[in-house]
């Protein structure tokens, strides 16, 4: 889930993720893109629940500083991982193709 605010050139962009051991990541990005300065900030949930309460709490402080949020434009990717303790299917092609000259 990825959230945009904006207020006239300074962005803020909220994302939460699970990772690939299974934790949820809240990643706070904001900046000025007037002065091109950035930074960002990651913070690892114990729980969905915990990472959506953060979320929520950051859209609340995002809408109290005058921020505007921006219309959703991403695209949501499924992706299915095996977990350490499944068996991986044997299709899978993990050689490196050959240079071409």
């Amino acid at each position: 889930m990825i959230s945009r605010w904006k207020k006239n050139q300074e962005f803020y962009i909220v994302r939460m993720y699970q990772d690939l051991i299974g934790d949820w990541i809240v990643t706070q990005s904001w900046g000025n893109a007037a002065l091109d300065i950035s930074s960002c900030r990651h913070n690892v949930a114990s729980s969905y629940d915990e990472a959506r309460k953060l979320v929520r709490k950051l859209s609340k402080q995002r809408k109290a500083d005058g921020f505007r949020r921006l219309a959703r434009q991403e695209t949501q990717l499924g992706f299915d991982f095996f977990l350490s303790h499944e068996s991986s299917p044997s299709s899978i092609d993990t050689s490196v193709p050959a240079a071409q000259s």
